[in-house]
């Protein structure tokens, strides 16, 4: 199966803290938009700025709410045993190698983003179908504040989330060259509760970098997911974006204590963090149904992404980067929207 063509991306201008480096427009397709969407993101992001890539989807908030379809729960506690968070393959062969089944990353052509649904496993089939299907309700994708306007909810992160009393201790382990931080406690008090009163306890959390969501067309520089799991196995992801920490925003406690215990390895490692620290319940947030954004990119995934954005320190955001590889990251480029609904709540309704 070839690459759909939504890999596609307009690279409009990079966007500097300190203002607007020039760039003319240009539109690549498939793995060479992918890697130039990763090597501006590489340039910015490490000097705190943010990168603008612009996909061809738009968003819209006039739709109903949208509902989590429930799968059997053994397929969907299946993809806990697949890496959730990813970091860069090492330089693969030019063609797929059905040799090494189900090898995957991001910055080779031959099983990057863009071939992921090509890879075949030991029987000659493709690993990661879900991946290459163009009309699937995918992620990450961009979220458009203009697309909002005017039809913007009242609401907070505090009317979806529950955060624990006390620090949860996540054991930390490498999952394709990247930390993964899994809950001991799989009972925890932190969870997700949808509106139809469906609730997912936390499971675990990791980073991408560059963010994968990216709003207005800009990617941040670092993106944390929390996978949060129901009784019946649905997913729910709570996605917080973060740029490099200054005088005026700085970085996240509970963070910098993560991205200290990114090379251990095995959960032997342990660290205590006050998970709702790591988000702000008083912020507004977007909401849509999506996928994971690895493979095998398995769908009806709960989304929510907070709109405001936190601190992170930025040697930390480097250290980590170099963790995954260095150049391009570990983030997916958006994907469209496919006529999917993106709701829009904000504290005030505006």
């Amino acid at each position: 199966m070839h690459a759909p063509p939504y890999y596609e991306v307009h690279a409009r201008q990079i966007l500097s803290i300190n203002g607007t480096l020039g760039f003319p427009k240009v539109e690549l397709l498939s793995t060479t938009s992918t890697l130039l969407r990763y090597a501006m993101a590489s340039v910015v992001a490490s000097i705190g700025g943010r990168i603008a890539v612009r996909a061809r989807a738009s968003s819209s908030s006039d739709d109903p709410q949208p509902v989590p379809v429930r799968i059997p729960r053994p397929s969907r506690r299946a993809m806990l045993s697949v890496p959730v968070s990813i970091a860069i393959a090492t330089r693969a062969p030019d063609a797929v190698d059905a040799s090494a089944p189900g090898e995957w990353g991001y910055a080779d052509s031959s099983n990057g983003p863009a071939r992921w649904s090509d890879i075949l496993d030991a029987d000659g089939k493709a690993s990661y179908p879900a991946c290459g299907c163009a009309a699937c309700q995918q992620s990450p994708i961009d979220l458009v504040r203009t697309a909002a306007k005017g039809n913007v909810r009242v609401g907070s992160l505090a009317d979806r989330l529950v955060a624990p009393a006390k620090p949860v201790t996540l054991a930390v382990s490498q999952k394709h060259g990247t930390p993964n931080y899994v809950a001991t406690d799989q009972g925890n008090d932190a969870a997700v509760v949808a509106p139809d009163g469906v609730r997912y306890t936390f499971n675990s959390l990791h980073f991408h970098t560059p963010a994968e969501n990216t709003v207005d067309g800009v990617a941040n520089a670092m993106e944390m997911h929390m996978v949060h799991l129901s009784e019946a196995g649905d997913i729910a992801v709570l996605g917080v974006l973060f740029r490099h920490a200054d005088a005026e925003l700085p970085a996240n406690a509970e963070v910098t204590k993560l991205l200290r215990k990114i090379d251990a390895d095995g959960g032997k490692t342990k660290v205590a963090v006050d998970l709702g620290g790591l988000y702000d319940g008083g912020a507004g947030f977007w909401e849509w149904t999506g996928s994971l954004t690895t493979p095998p990119c398995s769908g009806n995934v709960r989304w929510l992404l907070q709109k405001e954005v936190r601190g992170v320190d930025a040697r930390q955001a480097e250290a980590f980067k170099k963790h995954v590889g260095g150049f391009p990251g570990n983030a997916r480029p958006t994907q469209p929207l496919n006529g999917r609904a993106v709701l829009s709540f904000d504290p005030t309704g505006v």
